[in-house]
């Protein structure tokens, strides 16, 4: 069985679609690095009229560099340090993995019957972060994100793009795991079997995990 699992509010407690469970990781950036932090939100990740897309998408979305559209925003915010130093501030904040969700993950691995991929919107610098330093390669067999496949996750070429590269056929109906109902949403309509995660008992409870975890 191949079962994904999303990175941000799943494998990650820190931003979640339920604005009641986040955690954000500037939280204290002004008081760290001098960042007005709604200036950073307004110019970095949110839309207007004349910028439909957020720099923050472009970049998820594989069309942008990271550090390249942080260097255009961050001298608007008060910051006066470089985009490496940001990054590394951010990638280690933001790195909060959710114990309860890994310790399932590790029990899923021991059996030859699973086979665990990461599926996440994400740019390329924090996806080498997560794979390398935070140790997802330690636990997962592959990690698909946007900025990869080159389209955000909504998008149902996001899911089509994994469903070509792994071979998965519409009988297989592969496990995903996701906070926000949206991709749970379109991750069915192409054949997933996508469910609404809120907590690592949502996994635990599943039925179609119960002979490897009960």
């Amino acid at each position: 069985m191949k079962i994904f699992f999303d990175v941000d509010g799943v494998l990650i407690d820190g931003w979640h679609a339920d604005p009641a469970r986040r955690k954000p990781w500037d939280a204290t950036i002004e008081e760290d690095l001098g960042v007005d932090r709604e200036a950073f939100g307004r110019l970095f990740f949110a839309k207007s009229a004349e910028r439909p897309v957020s720099p923050m998408m472009e970049c998820v979305s594989g069309r942008r560099d990271l550090k390249d559209a942080l260097a255009e925003v961050l001298p608007e915010t008060g910051y006066t340090g470089t985009v490496d130093d940001f990054v590394a501030y951010w990638f280690e904040k933001d790195s909060n993995l959710d114990a309860d969700v890994f310790d399932i993950v590790a029990r899923l691995a021991e059996s030859d019957d699973t086979q665990l991929y990461v599926a996440t919107g994400q740019e390329h610098y924090r996806a080498r972060h997560l794979w390398d330093d935070l140790g997802f390669s330690r636990h997962f067999s592959g990690m698909f994100y946007s900025a990869k496949i080159g389209c955000l996750k909504h998008e149902p070429r996001f899911f089509e793009a994994i469903n070509a590269e792994l071979g998965i056929g519409p009988e297989e109906k592969p496990l995903f795991f996701d906070d926000t109902p949206r991709i749970v949403e379109q991750a069915n309509a192409v054949g997933w079997d996508a469910v609404h995660f809120t907590g690592a008992h949502v996994i635990r409870d599943h039925p179609r995990l119960a002979r490897y975890l009960g």
